[in-house]
């Protein structure tokens, strides 16, 4: 049956469920001829499948989550579902005790806008977690639990420039200078992450054995979280590089403090990590921004909230010092040279315009 209401045309089409007939009725057609089309399909569906074809999306948005994460994880690595995680929690902030056919493209886009606009969040994490939500009604559509993901299109736009946090040649000096008599430890902490641009993942994953000390090695082949040990970031994050005398005798010096803890307290936590405290603990996940906060608080400079503080420095610092660009890519593990350059565009637009003047005195001579 069909009815026109106001500038717009209505289908009904009566069903039989559990002995009783009921109707299935929507509005909003342009045309009567619209109407009629999805009428027939409605039909269709109600003829192959019953009612349940046609009420897909029934399902809540954290039930179908449930789902998806039983089948989605056992396919990621840990890191990869440690960063699905956060984003998991922030849709389920949105649209816990939604089902899936209540969620709008328009809303959706609301959401997007609140988060790269209002909550400041960066364009990458805001991709993350709308990445996350493809994923999401993406898996649901192809377990029949959904027609179709309205959200296939949505864009995250907004223009900006990541900022690269980093410290100045001048504060470096100033944080050694401040920190001399801290605890090896910390000291140590801060000269291996200043010295090879290590990952905090990969800083705390470091054991002896990854340590080449006589022939001045270091290798990543691993990363500790919140959850654990696991790989590395990506494939080129596997690697080897070379590190320099001052942190190879410092390492020796603090190897030499952490043998004489163990054989001082009967108690000590014996285990091969290069990163733990007095009683040999290893460090718990965020440690490393928990020490650096209160270490720059110390040396009277401004707290960086920047997890990769000392990576970008180490990066910065190479490239200031004519090191190569894919040098620099490689020690920092990036997936390409591209990723280098943009993130420290400045800093390789500098480093580039000093070759070209070494170029130019060079033709000169």
């Amino acid at each position: 049956m069909f009815r026109k209401r106001g500038s717009s045309w209505e289908y009904r089409v009566k069903y039989t469920e559990n002995g009783k007939q009921k109707t299935l009725s929507k509005s909003g057609f342009k045309t009567k001829m619209e109407a009629k089309k999805a009428a027939t399909l409605i039909e269709e569906k109600l003829f192959k499948g019953g009612i349940s074809a046609v009420k897909k999306g029934d399902i809540l948005f954290e039930d179908w989550l449930e789902k998806y994460i039983e089948i989605k994880n056992v396919h990621r690595r840990e890191s990869s579902n440690v960063s699905a995680r956060n984003g998991q929690e922030k849709l389920l902030q949105q649209y816990k005790g939604y089902k899936l056919n209540q969620i709008k493209r328009t809303d959706y886009q609301i959401f997007i806008n609140d988060l790269l606009f209002v909550k400041g969040y960066s364009k990458n994490t805001v991709s993350r977690i709308h990445g996350e939500m493809m994923g999401i009604l993406n898996s649901a559509v192809e377990n029949d639990e959904l027609d179709r993901n309205i959200l296939s299109g949505v864009e995250i736009k907004k223009e900006e420039k990541e900022k690269v946090v980093y410290l100045r040649k001048e504060e470096v000096k100033q944080l050694l200078e401040a920190i001399q008599e801290e605890k090896i430890f910390k000291r140590v902490m801060v000269s291996i992450l200043l010295r090879t641009g290590l990952r905090s993942g990969e800083l705390l994953g470091l054991t002896w054995s990854h340590l080449d000390l006589d022939k001045g090695f270091l290798t990543v082949d691993q990363q500790r979280l919140r959850n654990g040990l696991g790989p590395p970031k990506t494939k080129n994050a596997y690697r080897t590089i070379a590190i320099d005398e001052t942190l190879r005798n410092e390492l020796r010096e603090y190897k030499c403090w952490q043998e004489e803890n163990q054989k001082a307290n009967p108690h000590y936590i014996e285990s091969e990590y290069v990163m733990v405290d007095e009683s040999g603990k290893p460090f718990y996940h965020t440690k490393p921004q928990d020490l650096m906060i209160n270490l720059l608080r110390k040396a009277k400079l401004n707290e960086r909230k920047s997890a990769h503080l000392l990576r970008h420095t180490h990066a910065v610092m190479l490239l200031e010092a004519g090191v190569d660009i894919k040098t620099v890519s490689e020690r920092l593990g990036h997936s390409d040279i591209q990723m280098t350059g943009n993130t420290y565009l400045h800093i390789s637009e500098n480093h580039e315009r000093k070759s070209v003047d070494l170029f130019d005195s060079y033709l000169k001579k």
